[in-house]
């Protein structure tokens, strides 16, 4: 089950963080078809891994970008970053121990606060970025 369908909504008028959400929004796609196939050749931990990997890589592009600018809202944005990685490591843990939520309760949780971060958090972001000449 694809989980995101990528269009033109979740554009936040920056190319370089619209392609690594773009990415982003892949590698979670490739998950929930996996998983909804239930291959057992498909190995869902190193693909949960590249994910946290990656989004930690784009969140390092944003706040560099944010920096670039003096973006005002930076410290709230990092801290919703924060909370993020540390919650989804906590997730993971749970999951290979055995505890908390299943692979897909951890892929829906992923999915929902991507699109949420994206259409709120980034967009405002992305905004701030165009009208300071980045696109």
């Amino acid at each position: 089950m694809p989980m995101i369908a990528w269009s033109n909504q979740f554009s936040v008028g920056v190319q370089e963080v619209d392609k690594q959400h773009q990415v982003l929004v892949g590698i979670l796609n490739r998950l929930g078809v996996a998983l909804d196939a239930q291959d057992s050749h498909f190995d869902n931990r190193k693909v949960i891994d590249e994910m946290v990997q990656y989004t930690v890589y784009h969140f390092g592009t944003e706040e560099r970008l944010m920096r670039e600018i003096s973006y005002a809202g930076i410290d709230r944005h990092i801290g919703e970053h924060q909370s993020f990685v540390k919650k989804v490591s906590q997730l993971v843990a749970q999951v290979d121990q055995g505890q908390g939520p299943s692979l897909v309760e951890l892929l829906l949780f992923l999915r929902d606060w991507l699109v949420s971060h994206i259409l709120n958090s980034d967009r405002d972001m992305g905004d701030a970025l165009n009208l300071a000449g980045i696109r």
